[in-house]
């Protein structure tokens, strides 16, 4: 048995995911991202953190064993 983000099961092969841990055991972890002052190339780092956020991103987010926050 191993306990590890979903995100980390997931693409491992020949592993079977059971499920979750309860919720009320649950740590959750909140991913951020930023354009830094000296970027390269800020308007494609902008349209990517767009995209991330976007509905359009849920399949591939979900996908991968994370879910997307809760609107504020």
């Amino acid at each position: 048995m191993v306990v590890l983000p979903v995100s980390e099961i997931l693409p491992v092969r020949g592993v079977d995911f059971v499920g979750t841990i309860p919720a009320d055991l649950q740590f959750v972890q909140v991913f951020a991202a930023a354009v830094v002052k000296d970027a390269k190339n800020p308007e494609a780092s902008k349209r990517l953190i767009d995209f991330l956020a976007s509905e359009k991103a849920t399949p591939t987010v979900e996908k991968t064993g994370m879910k997307r926050p809760a609107p504020r």
